[in-house]
């Protein structure tokens, strides 16, 4: 590692908690082999402030769709209990819709609404018909069109064929990969290691322990879209198997097929470069300059953001809470290209 270059990555990443890019961030700089980790800036700014610290607990917003529900998708897929080109309807046979594979959820080219229209006026159980009776625009036709419908499907087909979200990931990705701290729906004596999101009115003020996403909130904490909590370290044990070719400590974790898949584009036709759930090397995201061919990347609306390059075997993990207070603040969107460009240079 070129410490001079991380004397810059330093200032970098100092400069935006002034700058009041984020309230607070841990980041990880991690290898096959090896980790930087640091904290920066606070958990909490009001209504009192709290430092942030490296067992903080982050909600991961989107990046749930990668973390968790993705590789639960592809777990169930090793299981043999569905494959790519599977007809969510013969998984779920409430979905209106016919055609829709689970290929086309994971890498958002099923043509579905981005979102389910008026559902802060809905209940959990308004939220879930509204999904089923999900249409396609015409407009979407034979696009990438991100939706968080897409992963609440995904997540219903986990519950489906294993009884719980939660449990499932629990069982097949949480104990092997030992991330201890990560869950849904944060137990209440973990409260106070939790960072603070939105301030929130309508839910009681600043929202912390509990999931910042509206309809992650709706589904009770646990959807295939958004709600889980981790620490920087325990992410850092997905990626490092990831970087492992799915290895975690001797272990295999992912067949090498399926390794084989996350390194593919999906949708090389299309308008957007996408793996499965991941977006893979695509220049119009914020990789920095020095991406290769396949870098797997995503952010989530809270703050977070995960980039793997598995040719270089390098990551950076942004754990951030840049929507506390209030999530007018969009600073971090734009520096992000610049911290991604600081840790390649580490390795020059």
């Amino acid at each position: 590692m070129n410490y001079n270059n991380l004397e810059k990555l330093d200032g970098l990443l100092n400069g935006l908690i002034e700058d009041g890019a984020t309230a607070g961030l841990n980041i990880a700089v991690v290898t096959k082999d090896s980790k930087w980790i640091k904290t920066y800036g606070n958990r909490q700014n009001v209504p009192t402030v709290e430092k942030a610290t490296i067992d903080t607990i982050w909600d991961l917003a989107s990046c749930s769709k990668v973390l968790v529900t993705t590789t639960c998708i592809l777990k169930l897929r090793e299981e043999g209990l569905l494959d790519l080109d599977t007809k969510v309807k013969d998984l779920l046979p409430k979905l209106e819709d016919e055609e829709v594979t689970v290929l086309q959820l994971l890498n958002h080219s099923s043509g579905f609404h981005p979102d389910i229209v008026g559902y802060k006026q809905m209940t959990p159980e308004e939220m879930v018909e509204a999904v089923w009776k999900i249409k396609k625009l015409p407009e979407n036709e034979n696009k990438v069109v991100y939706s968080d419908v897409n992963f609440i499907l995904l997540g219903l087909i986990v519950k489906e064929l294993k009884g719980s979200l939660d449990g499932y990931a629990n069982e097949i990705m949480f104990k092997p990969l030992e991330m201890a701290n990560t869950c849904y729906n944060p137990a209440p004596e973990l409260k106070e290691r939790c960072a603070s999101y939105e301030d929130m009115p309508a839910r009681g003020g600043v929202v912390r322990g509990i999931v910042h996403d509206g309809k992650g909130f709706k589904f009770s904490g646990v959807s295939g879209h958004a709600g889980v909590f981790s620490t920087i370290e325990d992410v850092t044990h997905y990626v490092e198997m990831l970087l492992n070719d799915g290895v975690y400590h001797g272990k295999r974790f992912f067949r090498e097929d399926t390794m084989e898949l996350l390194r593919t584009c999906t949708t090389a036709h299309l308008n957007e470069r996408r793996s499965v759930g991941w977006v893979i090397s695509d220049p119009n995201y914020a990789l920095g300059k020095k991406f290769s061919e396949h870098t797997l990347y995503h952010t989530g609306f809270s703050g977070p953001s995960i980039l793997i390059d598995l040719d270089k075997k390098v990551a950076c993990v942004t754990l951030a809470n840049r929507v506390h207070p209030s999530r007018d603040n969009k600073k971090i969107l734009a520096a992000r290209n610049l911290i991604h460009d600081a840790v390649y240079a580490l390795f020059e």
